[in-house]
């Protein structure tokens, strides 16, 4: 069963493993942004270069922490992540 995520959690997660937040610090930056799509689904985007290659990165970054990713390429729109997490049945 799917649980309950949060986007901050996710951001954590990347900002922890080393990769930069686009929207914290005092001016924009290069980085990934989190968005809440469900409470049990994340979205994320790259904003800035070279964006195939740092969505792959993320995807490793957070599938090592137990999260199950999917990439979404939507028609007409910027590719993403959809980010969520299943508990492990005891």
């Amino acid at each position: 069963m799917h649980c309950r995520i949060v986007a901050a959690e996710i951001a954590r997660t990347l900002t922890a493993r080393g990769h930069t937040n686009s929207l914290t610090g005092p001016t924009w930056r290069p980085g990934h942004r989190t968005t809440q799509a469900s409470p049990k689904t994340v979205r994320i985007w790259h904003d800035g270069p070279d964006e195939p290659n740092h969505l792959d990165r993320y995807a490793t970054a957070l599938r090592a922490a137990g999260y199950t990713v999917t990439a979404e390429k939507p028609a007409g729109k910027r590719p993403r992540l959809r980010i969520t997490y299943q508990a492990d049945e005891a």
